[in-house]
């Protein structure tokens, strides 16, 4: 498969747990990326430097918002016809939508077309309109996928009740580098540095960017229990949006803005998440398979997470698992790890790690999208999909 040319159509390339994915996707692929091209729907964003770095093409459809789409499928059209791929990979519903309607307008039968479904969806009415309209959309295109894979057994179970067909789906679970997701002993004293934290507070973390499903006012609640409790513990955000954001000012309303530091997007992340004491996650819905649970447990940081997409078969022994929008009980469950001795702490990372390394290898990531282009390039030269575009 070295030799196959595949384009991959993602949202955007700014921070983020697929965005990130597809990154470290390209780069485990070592001379097998030689044919691969990324094209993100936005305007580039952080992570195209690093994706062009390892020799990729990036391109841009320049979409800007919903108006600009059918401008932004065209410029897909003609960068579909002047690197001629043989598979398109789609990431997220707003990828999978431009590039099937891209194909379609393209009229290239011929090309292989992977789904990469990256968004949990338990209650539909709880996305935005556009998200709605997005995924009513992919329903009536469904067919012309080859492959659909989701990164969480979850995820593909609550898409199947939402009528996508379960004939050409897959599981892939999202895969980590675990070398570069690894304990560092000198992690605390340089994000503490970074956040301004006192020593001896116990922190608590967390990665993601600002956006509602993440909820991460709950987390600031959740922290203002902690200290209730007598805890000497210090909140960590990271991620866009975070200055200033919902848990800066939820900490505020909680009177512990002194103990909660909202940190914007960074490229360290690895240095700083082997620092928390302690990762929660406080996502009220549309996660799916949280990259950035998998990096905490496998740097050896045990886990509270609450019960959207896979988190509660990600943490396994290493956490705890609540119920969403409930914040005591985030707290609850953090209390008790947090009470634990330190060497019980450091017990419940090197599960965490261990489990990590055992189910999320690179390799076998790498692996699985392999066979999963094969069968798409199969499928289209069927003599039944000779000539088919839909």
């Amino acid at each position: 498969m070295s030799e196959t040319r595949v384009m991959h159509v993602i949202t955007g390339t700014a921070l983020g747990g697929a965005e990130m994915m597809l990154l470290r996707y390209l780069r485990a692929m070592g001379d097998a990326r030689a044919g691969h091209v990324v094209v993100s729907m936005m305007p580039l964003g952080a992570l195209a430097a690093e994706i062009a770095a390892l020799g990729v093409p990036v391109r841009t459809m320049g979409v800007a918002g919903a108006a600009g789409l059918p401008a932004g499928v065209m410029r897909l059209v003609r960068l579909i016809r002047a690197h001629d791929p043989q598979v398109l990979h789609c990431w997220m519903y707003h990828g999978c939508l431009a590039g099937t309607l891209a194909v379609l307008a393209a009229r290239r039968g011929d090309i292989g077309l992977l789904w990469g479904m990256h968004h949990s969806l338990a209650d539909p009415r709880r996305e935005k309109r556009m998200t709605r309209a997005v995924f009513a959309a992919l329903r009536r295109l469904a067919g012309r996928a080859d492959v659909i894979t989701y990164c969480s057994r979850v995820a593909r179970d609550q898409h199947r009740r939402q009528g996508l067909s379960d004939a050409r789906d897959r599981l892939i679970p999202n895969a980590i580098d675990c070398d570069e997701f690894r304990p560092d002993p000198q992690a605390r004293a340089r994000l503490s540095a970074l956040a301004g934290i006192p020593p001896g507070r116990l922190i608590v973390g967390s990665v993601g960017r600002n956006h509602p499903m993440k909820d991460h006012a709950a987390f600031a609640r959740c922290i203002a229990a902690l200290v209730r409790m007598g805890h000497d513990v210090h909140g960590v955000v990271i991620g866009g949006g975070q200055p200033g954001g919902p848990a800066e000012r939820q900490a505020a309303a909680d009177g512990i803005a002194d103990r909660l530091s909202a940190i914007g997007p960074r490229q360290d992340i690895p240095a700083l998440v082997p620092g928390f004491d302690l990762y929660l996650l406080s996502s009220a819905w549309g996660e799916s398979m949280p990259l950035a649970v998998a990096e905490a447990l496998a740097s050896g940081v045990p886990a509270v997470v609450t019960d959207v997409g896979d988190s509660q078969w990600l943490v396994g022994e290493a956490g705890a698992v609540c119920p969403p929008c409930d914040s005591e009980a985030m707290a609850q469950a953090a209390s008790r790890i947090l009470s634990l001795p330190a060497a019980r702490r450091a017990g419940l990372g090197s599960c965490g790690r261990e489990r990590m390394i055992a189910l999320m290898s690179m390799p076998h990531y790498v692996e699985l999208h392999e066979t999963a282009y094969r069968d798409a390039l199969v499928r289209r030269a069927a003599p039944s999909q000779q000539g088919a575009v839909a």
